[in-house]
């Protein structure tokens, strides 16, 4: 009796162990939000949502290779071009949403934009000195 129960309990500690150590499918979620949620919080038509999607897509293509191309070279930019490259880069998405949303849609757009920097300021920048980010 004594063998069975041992033998039962390790073998409930190993699976355990083993579904402890099991990955959630899919891997951790990258860049933002998911698109359902931001065509809900800007109340998307149906016409609107393929646009605003293909918008954001190209937007998010052009950061990853942006930070490949650091990754690659072993630099890392200054927290002024940093800054820079990302009011050029949310100045030429505001254009081309311009052409898809509407006027309070925009307005909303600006808003979450605006929540997303006030989080992003609570963070704080990185220590002095830190490497890139690796994958």
């Amino acid at each position: 009796m004594k063998r069975l129960t041992f033998a039962l309990s390790a073998l409930l500690l190993t699976a355990y162990v083993a579904h402890a150590q099991t990955p959630p499918p899919g891997g951790p979620p990258r860049g933002g939000p998911p698109f359902e949620r931001i065509a809900q919080a800007l109340n998307l038509d149906d016409n609107q949502k393929p646009e605003v999607k293909r918008i954001l897509e190209e937007q998010r293509a052009k950061h990853e290779a942006e930070r490949e191309k650091f990754r690659a070279s072993g630099t890392r930019p200054t927290p002024e071009q940093m800054q820079a490259q990302m009011q050029a880069d949310d100045a030429a998405l505001l254009e081309q949403l311009k052409g898809v949303l509407r006027t309070d849609q925009l307005d909303k757009w600006k808003q979450l934009q605006e929540q997303r920097r006030q989080r992003m300021k609570q963070m704080g920048p990185p220590p002095d000195g830190a490497p890139p980010a690796q994958k």
